[in-house]
């Protein structure tokens, strides 16, 4: 397969899995406006909660316990808003049973 195609192919698979993923988060964390998947590794527990450093924009997002969600897809996910920083709104992440 070219490599563009497979690169395509590859991003309307992240794409539609993004738009699939929006229909599980509940309302009172981002009314499917404010979240979206993101790399596990870029999550990490701390004392107080878990911090999200987003490798993008360098910006990191502090997320409480109480905030902690598991998530239906076995990826990670955070619900932030530029009105919430440094907080974020929510945040899931893979549960083990």
């Amino acid at each position: 397969m070219p490599k563009h195609v497979f690169m395509l192919a590859a991003a309307v698979m992240l794409l539609n899995g993004a738009a699939v993923a929006h229909s599980w988060y509940p309302k009172e964390c981002c009314h499917d406006k404010d979240c979206h998947p993101v790399p596990c590794e870029e999550i990490e527990k701390i004392s107080d909660g878990w911090l999200w450093r987003d490798k993008a924009t360098k910006q990191r997002y502090w997320f409480p316990h109480d905030r902690l969600h598991a998530s239906h897809d076995d990826a990670c996910h955070v619900c932030v808003s530029p009105r919430t920083t440094p907080s974020g709104i929510c945040l899931y992440v893979p549960l083990s049973a």
